[in-house]
């Protein structure tokens, strides 16, 4: 492969169980490399994956040394705002790739070099615009874009405390569309809205011409066949196929049931398949649940009241 693809991914604190799921879809795809920087215990051994032991503190300093004025990186979780500047930050790590971008860990990768083709990261200088995934030209001018004077200043984001989501659509989005630099804003890739418990695609700022072109269907399930995501669907009295790059089930207590490669990604977990999809058992793998909607919309108010005691009556994110 021509291009080479690194991601950028720090992770402090004990590895949740789910991300045996990111990790083994990893393994099955060699055309991208993870540079891991933690100080968890990791227990996969992936041609792919690079560890690089570091403490918090350690992390904090690194960035520090970086820039001339205080940054504030109290919490792992700010690292989200300085993820656009890593190709700055960690540049001695990057040589040898034309790309490096981040990740979450709480996805599972299909088969990623059908959509992250030759052509597409020839044309290209950054692919797709969010924090879960994203990626970015390994070059000078694109590595320090973060630092555009169009849009919000990256001092401030920097060196607050609140979290801005610099990484997103209205952070560094914004400069590389104000200064035109090309970018690949695709959405083969399922993001699941976290706060409905059936599997359901989150949709803001989703163009309407997406949301009419089959984004969503009441009913639908998703699997991992041979390393490939697909989705089925049931449109009208037939059942549809589609294949994704990746699904990202943000923000869910998700279990790991299954024990072969080929599974279901439920609404809480994974199941083997031990059956073929119909429109009689699609719901059996994404179900409806009124009550787990009430838990949800429970959380969702506890979740956004928390937000914005801290950001605005503490002045943190």
């Amino acid at each position: 492969m021509k291009n080479k693809i690194c991601l950028i991914i720090p992770y402090f604190g004990k590895l949740p169980k789910y991300a045996d799921l990111f990790f083994e879809s990893l393994r099955n795809n060699d055309n991208i490399d993870v540079l891991m920087i933690t100080d968890a215990t990791v227990k996969y051994e992936l041609k792919n994956l690079k560890i690089l032991r570091m403490s918090f503190d350690a992390l904090r300093n690194k960035i520090q040394e970086k820039f001339p004025f205080k940054i504030s990186l109290e919490k792992p979780y700010k690292l989200c705002d300085f993820r656009p500047a890593y190709g700055y930050i960690f540049q001695e790590y990057l040589t040898e790739y034309t790309f490096w971008g981040y990740s979450d860990i709480d996805l599972v990768f299909g088969k990623t070099s059908i959509f992250l083709t030759e052509e597409l990261l020839s044309k290209y200088d950054k692919i797709y615009q969010h924090g879960h995934f994203c990626l970015y030209r390994n070059v000078t001018w694109i590595n320090e874009e973060f630092m555009s004077n169009y849009g919000i200043d990256y001092k401030k984001v920097f060196s607050s405390s609140i979290n801005y989501i610099f990484d997103e659509l209205l952070g560094i989005q914004k400069k590389f569309d104000y200064d035109r630099i090309s970018t690949y804003k695709g959405w083969e890739f399922f993001d699941v809205n976290p706060w409905k418990y059936h599997l359901t695609r989150v949709t803001s700022y989703v163009p309407s011409e997406i949301l009419t072109n089959d984004f969503d269907f009441k009913h639908e399930c998703f699997y991992i066949e041979n390393g490939h995501l697909y989705r089925e669907a049931l449109k009208g009295d037939r059942l549809i196929k589609s294949e994704f790059l990746y699904f990202h089930f943000q923000k869910r207590n998700y279990t790991i049931n299954n024990k072969s490669d080929n599974f279901y990604l439920t609404n809480n977990g994974t199941l083997d398949v031990e059956k073929s999809i119909s429109s009689f058992n699609i719901d059996e793998y994404n179900k409806f649940s009124t009550i787990e909607q009430i838990k949800l919309n429970l959380r969702k108010q506890q979740f956004v009241w928390k937000r914005r005691i801290k950001k605005y009556l503490f002045k943190k994110g």
